[in-house]
């Protein structure tokens, strides 16, 4: 399969089978174009000897390259019957959306979504759990939600790659993520709830 052009506009559109596909495909090109010579001594490397491998060998030192994800936490920020958004300097437009961040080496993620939300909105949380992952192949990712609820701090975006933060309620929304990404699912179920 040949994944579209611009994938974040084509996710909304495309089937999880379709997505999952595309992701893969994109992910493993983005692999095999970082991995043509070996990073320990230069050589180029060449694909494993066994075709069931999804490796590149380096011929000169043995050294042998698989695919790596880089996981991502994603958090939906509750305090009462309201959700924490945040504006982002990276987002186009005026799109609110819910905290986020890579895992740092050593850390679990429980304790990553811990620090982001401390480092972008200031604020401590509890009753952590999971919600469910998302491929996210930019290059390649892995996004894994999670919930949680407010437990102490007053909301203050750092002002560098978070320029505004706010509590909403279900009723009155900002512009928030299009369909296809796992922010958007999360927000979805959460305003299901509040129908329930």
């Amino acid at each position: 399969m040949q994944p579209p052009r611009n994938l974040r506009e084509a996710f909304r559109d495309m089937t999880p089978d379709e997505m999952r596909a595309a992701s893969r495909e994109v992910e493993l090109e983005e692999w095999r174009a970082d991995n043509r010579f070996c990073g320990r001594c230069g050589a180029a490397m060449k694909p494993h000897d066994d075709p069931r491998e999804r490796a590149f060998v380096c011929p000169a030192c043995g050294y042998a390259a698989y695919p790596k994800i880089a996981p991502a936490v994603i958090t939906l920020v509750t305090k009462g019957e309201k959700v924490l958004l945040q504006r982002n300097t990276h987002y186009k437009g005026v799109v609110w959306s819910l905290v986020a961040g890579f895992v740092d080496p050593g850390e679990s993620l429980e304790e990553a979504v811990r620090r982001e939300i401390r480092e972008e909105a200031s604020i401590e949380v509890k009753d952590i759990r999971y919600f469910g992952s998302q491929t996210w192949p930019f290059p390649s990712n892995i996004m894994i939600g999670f919930r949680a609820e407010h437990a102490a701090g007053e909301l203050r975006p750092d002002g560098e790659e978070v320029v505004e933060s706010g509590w909403f309620d279900r009723g009155h929304l900002p512009e928030i993520p299009r369909p296809g990404s796992i922010a958007r699912r999360m927000l979805d179920a959460w305003v299901a709830e509040g129908n329930e």
